[in-house]
């Protein structure tokens, strides 16, 4: 038997019933939670401290993806690993919508605390679906960080495997940007 079975978190199949339910009844082509929190296109580990940077390399290096995009992104916490399905569940401690980059990084400066890893996930959607998914969240949903119209009260849990864990989907983009950054400083 798992070591798993005895923990009070989802090592493998989070119940997001609730929210798809409803998305299902109000949506003619919804996406379910899943797709938009487990299988993003966009989701990277920001390391917010200091002395974790190497360089030039900075936070605002891991979120160039999200340049001039605006959709629905979540932001999120290590919450236990499950070592028997090589699983990582993850505790998501704010929701919102808009242009993603200039949202997180306003984020990252008022309100995340300076030694804690930010992981983020993005959802690329026209800004009337990102209202909507964002209120059909907070309705389900309890969030740290979200104070205004957040009537949730369940945790919103995310199950990565270990490499989008450790790597997110955002690791080549961002290794291609040293080279030239360093390039673009010795020109300038």
């Amino acid at each position: 038997m798992p070591k798993c079975e005895d923990q009070d978190f989802p090592c493998q199949n989070a119940d997001y019933t609730a929210f798809d339910s409803l998305a299902r009844l109000e949506l003619a082509k919804p996406p379910t939670a899943d797709e938009i929190i487990n299988a993003s296109a966009f989701c990277t580990v920001i390391p917010i401290e200091e002395a974790i940077q190497q360089g030039d390399f900075t936070y605002k290096d891991n979120l160039k993806g999200l340049r001039s995009k605006a959709g629905l992104y979540h932001l999120w916490v290590d919450y236990d690993d499950c070592d028997d399905h090589a699983t990582r569940t993850m505790l998501c401690v704010y929701v919102g919508k808009g242009l993603a980059e200039a949202r997180v990084t306003n984020h990252i400066k008022e309100k995340w605390p300076s030694k804690q890893l930010l992981y983020v996930t993005f959802f690329e959607c026209g800004n009337r679906t990102a209202k909507y998914l964002e209120q059909l969240f907070l309705d389900c949903y309890g969030f740290y960080l979200n104070s205004n119209e957040n009537n949730g009260s369940e945790h919103l849990f995310a199950v990565w495997d270990y490499e989008r864990h450790f790597l997110g989907t955002e690791l080549h983009a961002v290794s291609n940007l040293t080279p030239r950054k360093r390039a673009i400083q010795k020109l300038g």
